[in-house]
């Protein structure tokens, strides 16, 4: 108990440590649930380019 009472300080980081981890990090979500950080880039480029009516084959149109 008197480890815990010179650390606490120490403990209470390391709790909360790994519930950011757990549940997230506020702005952009937790790091599961959805397939994680690898997944989200090709997903969010496939729904672009399926509403702009382009498949991955296709370039991308020049914009300027």
């Amino acid at each position: 108990m008197e480890w815990l009472a010179e650390n606490w300080l120490w403990v209470v980081i390391g709790i909360a440590f790994v519930a950011m981890h757990l549940f997230g990090h506020g702005g952009h979500g937790g790091h599961g649930g959805h397939g994680g950080h690898e997944g989200t880039g090709g997903n969010r480029k496939a729904r672009r380019e399926a509403a702009e009516g382009r498949d991955e084959g296709t370039p991308p149109a020049h914009r300027h």
